[in-house]
């Protein structure tokens, strides 16, 4: 007897009322089982084998390819090729040292390399070829340079100023001698217009290195050996000496003062004025200080002038105690002369008679 059949006899004897439905449901199942157990014919086996093994091969690729995908990451030997990449483990990417410095990143790249982290590692030496020859990287590139430059080197004005503490140091002895000269000549009362350029031929010609070499690095418009030149030289001493004996009379604890009316060649009206007071070493110092115009030529003018060049000067009219003048009403009136006017001011000035102060 058939297993099958053994076992649905069985389960009709169990339910006679269904007889009928179950038979049907057994003779469905016969004919699907014997379906099942038919061998499938050698063609069927090799397109199954084959279907089997494609999808096996697909699964593999695809798990390949997830963890190729995955394994991808940054290369240190990359720093190697391009030594102004580095990697920044807080963003989890690549970034330019150099770029990222100075901060400027272009806008069609989104801020890649500067602002924002580098993660293609896919096109990672593709993209880090072509940032490199960007215009922005090469101008990053020359800041950084030059930026180290200067640091090893100092700055521009640092260097400027090196060279040039040299230059003023040869420069300023040069212009020394040239002044000297200028004062020999105006002490010794030469003409200094006229003979300035030829004494300093005599003195290049002895032997003077720094004024010769002065002269050769100059050009020709700024050796200072002009006329105008000397002129301003004079000028210069004048307000040299002028300041040294300010200071000594300023110390002075008292002082006598001289003037005198004058001329010059062009009808201008002209005030001398001198000074006479005891040094530090106790010994009595007279010098000529200036000579002041003069809008007319009466007591309260010459007062005013008197007084005025005293203040500018910052000299203290309370330490005057004694004034010398000529003879003239003007100057040694009783009661509208300057001196008069002076005693004003300082009431224990003496007033004395001087003769030849001024040489118009």
């Amino acid at each position: 007897m058939d297993i099958r059949s053994f076992f649905c006899g069985a389960s009709s004897s169990k339910s006679p009322g269904h007889s009928s439905s179950s038979d049907t449901e057994d003779k469905i199942d016969s004919n699907q089982s014997d379906t099942e157990f038919l061998e499938p014919s050698p063609a069927k086996k090799r397109l199954i084998v084959h279907e089997k093994h494609a999808k096996e091969r697909l699964t593999t690729h695809e798990k390949s390819k997830k963890i190729t995908a995955s394994s991808r990451k940054y290369n240190k030997k990359w720093e190697e090729s391009f030594n102004w990449l580095m990697f920044d483990k807080n963003f989890q990417g690549a970034f330019c040292k150099v770029c990222r410095k100075r901060g400027i990143s272009l806008q069609r790249t989104g801020g890649t390399w500067i602002s924002k982290p580098f993660t293609n590692w896919k096109k990672a030496i593709e993209k880090m070829k072509i940032h490199a020859k960007s215009d922005i990287h090469l101008l990053s590139c020359e800041a950084e340079m030059a930026a180290a430059t200067a640091l090893q080197e100092g700055s521009v004005i640092q260097q400027l100023q090196q060279i040039n503490d040299e230059e003023k140091l040869k420069n300023r002895m040069a212009i020394k001698a040239l002044i000297r000269c200028t004062h020999f000549l105006a002490r010794r009362h030469i003409p200094h217009t006229t003979n300035f350029d030829e004494l300093i031929d005599l003195i290049v010609s002895c032997g003077a290195e720094d004024l010769k070499g002065f002269l050769e690095r100059a050009r020709l418009n700024a050796t200072y050996t002009s006329k105008v030149a000397v002129v301003e030289f004079v000028e210069a001493v004048g307000l040299w000496a002028e300041e040294c004996l300010l200071k000594r009379l300023r110390q002075a604890s008292h002082f006598s003062i001289m003037a005198d009316e004058c001329t010059d060649v062009t009808t201008t009206e002209e005030l001398s004025i001198f000074f006479r007071w005891v040094n530090m070493d106790g010994q009595p110092v007279e010098h000529f200080l200036d000579i002041v115009p003069l809008k007319a030529t009466d007591a309260k003018t010459i007062y005013s002038a008197l007084v005025e060049f005293m203040k500018d000067k910052n000299i203290q009219i309370s330490k005057l105690v004694g004034m010398g003048f000529d003879g003239a009403a003007t100057f040694s009136g009783k009661h509208n002369g300057v001196q008069s006017l002076l005693k004003k001011i300082s009431p224990h000035a003496l007033s004395y008679t001087a003769i030849a102060i001024c040489y118009s």
